[in-house]
């Protein structure tokens, strides 16, 4: 915990109130700031600091408390946003206002709601009488602002005219805030490498948005639905669908939140690194062609690049008269990088030749049953091996 000595607050310190008789406490439900209990874990002058729960501390001025606290000790907070890191709290229960004096704009009351009045709510403030319009009530629009009296709710004071002894109030700003200061707990909660699990709720082209937790959304980029290309997320998932991801990435406060359905699932990339090395021949299937080469498949999920300067195209040759996607070919690999899922391949032996289309497979064959075969097996093996590449020459310098 971060004991640092942080800048004094002034006279704006919010405060909550209740009229003689009544709980000083906020009710639990829908019309009060939620109720957090943390311990004190730190008294450096003014500042008191508070855990409220894992990742989330808080912090408190000392004046709050009638008694200066003690480490342990455990009281009950409300939120007020976030200062450097840390949550500025309130206490739960404070003392009645007694006078319009003590009334300050900003500060978040405990409101009585006792009538209704014309264009909104008259309300107590312990002895105090306030007015809440019926605009700031956060009563949805085609509800009765009437099903508050009787209720008490956390409110906002925006004007005080200590003279005429009159207030108003506004429930809607506290409510805002406690939806912000849950959002942003939730978000302050969340890491890079946490696995969710969410709904499909929009899929676009470009990748599916995804609810989750309360109330947060992220976005599952096309590119991290699948270890294999795709070019529209409509191919992989569909509305409504539930998904365990990742997160990989929280940007703006949570406003931008990245999440990734094949970080799930190991990389077809750590097969490459056992199973790969420079200067393998190896089968291919030709996904798509760029203006600097084309791209191949050597498995699913692992594409690797082979460069128009390996292609071996004659001058003024178009690559795709030599490949074309879809087409199988046999290349070799010149350059591997598991740890950056990059490979860089050639249609081309070291000698410049050009590799054939069925080398790879007629390979993996013979080395199939090089395993398995005996002595003459393995001379007969042999044998046709050499009479297969004196053929494919043969073939080429014909051909040229």
């Amino acid at each position: 915990m971060d004991l640092r000595p942080r800048p004094h607050r002034g006279s704006d310190e919010p405060a909550f109130a209740s009229g003689p008789g009544e709980s000083s406490a906020p009710h639990h439900g829908a019309h009060t700031l939620k109720v957090w209990k943390g311990a004190v874990v730190g008294v450096h002058g003014r500042d008191v600091f508070v855990e409220l729960g894992p990742r989330m501390q808080g912090v408190i001025d000392v004046k709050a408390f009638e008694t200066k606290p003690a480490v342990g000790d455990v009281f009950e907070f409300t939120l007020r946003g976030q200062e450097e890191g840390l949550w500025a709290l309130q206490l739960a229960q404070q003392k009645a206002l007694v006078t319009w004096e003590q009334m300050e704009v900003g500060s978040v009351v405990q409101a009585h709601v006792v009538r209704v009045a014309h264009g909104g709510l008259e309300v107590k403030i312990g002895p105090l009488h306030a007015f809440l319009p019926k605009s700031h009530t956060g009563v949805e629009r085609n509800e009765d602002p009437k099903v508050l009296v009787g209720k008490h709710l956390a409110c906002e004071v925006l004007e005080v005219d200590a003279q005429r002894q009159r207030a108003v109030v506004s429930r809607k700003l506290v409510l805002q805030r406690e939806r912000t200061s849950e959002h942003q707990r939730m978000v302050g909660a969340l890491k890079p490498g946490d696995v969710v699990q969410g709904r499909v709720t929009r899929v676009e082209p470009y990748g599916a948005f995804v609810a989750f937790g309360k109330g947060l959304t992220g976005l599952v980029h096309v590119s991290n639905l699948s270890h294999e290309r795709f070019e529209d997320a409509a191919q992989l998932v569909k509305l409504g669908q539930i998904l365990d991801l990742r997160v990989l990435h929280i940007k703006q406060g949570g406003k931008k939140i990245g999440l990734g359905l094949k970080q799930m699932q190991a990389s077809p990339w750590s097969f490459v690194e056992s199973a790969m090395y420079a200067g393998q021949i190896v089968a291919g299937r030709v996904t798509r062609l760029v203006e600097f080469g084309a791209f191949v498949s050597v498995r699913d999920g692992v594409e690797g690049l082979l460069p128009i300067g390996q292609a071996g195209l004659a001058p003024g040759q178009a690559l795709r008269a030599v490949v074309a996607p879809g087409a199988s070919v046999s290349v070799r690999v010149i350059e591997l990088d598991p740890e950056r899922e990059r490979m860089a391949l050639s249609l081309l032996h070291e000698d410049g030749r050009r590799i054939q289309p069925d080398e790879a497979e007629n390979l993996l064959s013979f080395h199939e049953r090089a395993r398995t075969a005996g002595d003459g097996g393995l001379a007969t093996c042999l044998g046709d091996r050499l009479r297969r590449a004196l053929g494919a020459e043969e073939r080429e310098k014909r051909a040229s």
